[in-house]
């Protein structure tokens, strides 16, 4: 039995008639109460899928519940509603940002955070020395974003390639304020470390989200902590904003778990529970499937990706990518959900196994 115990509700928004295949890809849900000028209660920012030329960042808006399709509309139909009217200069439609200054193509895979008023956006860029790279671009009113830095170097993720394992990528950056009392800077986030089958995955912590620092390394193991021989723990698909303490002391997150797949390979995902000490990064117990792909006809029946959750009154309101036909249709989605923080019941490592995930230089 899981702690979390969610309900899958209905299809936010499909493909935006103006984005390429497979449509909307890596979201980030993000509380705009704290950002002045923004009309609405939530914004879902996502992207779309290694698309070159149209590589780009949507956005749509939210007022009332985020599981509710009825309450989320795009950005463009809320520009023609006269909602950003008081916004002198604004983007006129969707995609609301691109990156033309650094790499090429493929402004993708954002994930914000509110700070100070401020909206704090992660994103990757291909072509930036030969590699992937996490920059980042901040914004007062929630669309117009200026990257750190400006026209010079906005990379926040730093990779030595000639002593790093990997090829250098650091993209699908997920991050948020610090919930580990084992971890004494103010924010902790989870990357890719590498790309291609031989990938890692990374955890990096900052002050003030800006200067980043590597903590460790992780190797994507098969059958570790997961429930097939052929499932990993995709912690680049980690949800930070899940993380919650137990009554155990351990805490538990969200993290998509599935097949070591890049390229054209067929990807399997779902969702499971993972079970973390302090540290934010040794793992305590078996994972535990938490959301599993629907059925023929449902808009997730391969694939559950892309967890982002936000709890509001009590209730942890999940969205996330859901994929079907042979990953060439992405559907936004959600579900619901509330944590039984008693002690999870799910077997614990051998103290010799929690870190069995963890690289060594």
């Amino acid at each position: 039995m899981t702690n979390f115990a969610f309900t899958k509700k209905e299809s936010l928004i499909a493909r935006p008639e103006n984005m390429p295949a497979p449509g909307p890809y890596y979201t980030t849900l993000v509380d705009m109460n704290d950002v002045e000028s923004f009309p609405y209660d939530y914004a879902l920012y996502f992207s779309t899928d290694h698309h070159r030329e149209e590589g780009g960042i949507w956005l749509y808006v939210c007022k009332g519940l985020p599981t509710e399709a009825a309450n989320w509309q795009s950005y463009d139909q809320a520009v023609a509603n006269g909602d950003f009217d008081h916004l002198t200069n604004k983007p006129a439609a969707n995609p609301i940002f691109t990156d033309p200054v650094q790499g090429n193509g493929h402004t993708e895979t954002p994930h914000a955070n509110v700070i100070d008023n401020t909206l704090y956006m992660t994103y990757h860029k291909n072509g930036i020395n030969g590699t992937q790279a996490t920059l980042l671009a901040t914004s007062r009113d929630g669309v117009n974003f200026d990257r750190i830095n400006r026209e010079e170097d906005s990379v926040i993720l730093t990779y030595n390639t000639e002593t790093d394992v990997g090829d250098g990528h650091t993209g699908y950056f997920r991050w948020a304020p610090n919930p580990f009392p084992g971890i004494q800077q103010k924010y902790v986030g989870y990357s890719l470390h590498g790309g291609g089958d031989d990938y890692h995955s990374a955890i990096w912590v900052s002050e003030n989200a800006i200067k980043w620092e590597r903590l460790a390394i992780f190797t994507p193991l098969e059958g570790y902590t997961v429930d097939e021989e052929d499932r990993m723990l995709i912690w680049h698909e980690f949800d930070p904003h899940s993380v919650t303490k137990l009554d155990s002391g351990e805490y538990v997150a969200i993290c998509a778990g599935g097949n070591r797949a890049s390229g054209g390979v067929e990807r399997v995902s779902e969702l499971y529970e993972i079970y973390l000490a302090e540290d934010g990064r040794t793992l305590t117990r078996q994972s535990q499937k938490l959301l599993s792909v629907g059925n023929a006809k449902d808009n997730d029946v391969e694939e559950l990706a892309s967890p982002t959750t936000m709890v509001i009154d009590g209730t942890y309101h999940l969205v996330y990518v859901g994929a079907r036909e042979g990953g060439s249709e992405n559907t936004v989605m959600s579900a619901v959900g509330k944590l039984n923080s008693q002690h999870p019941k799910s077997p614990q490592l051998d103290p010799s196994d929690q870190q069995r995930h963890i690289y060594r230089e």
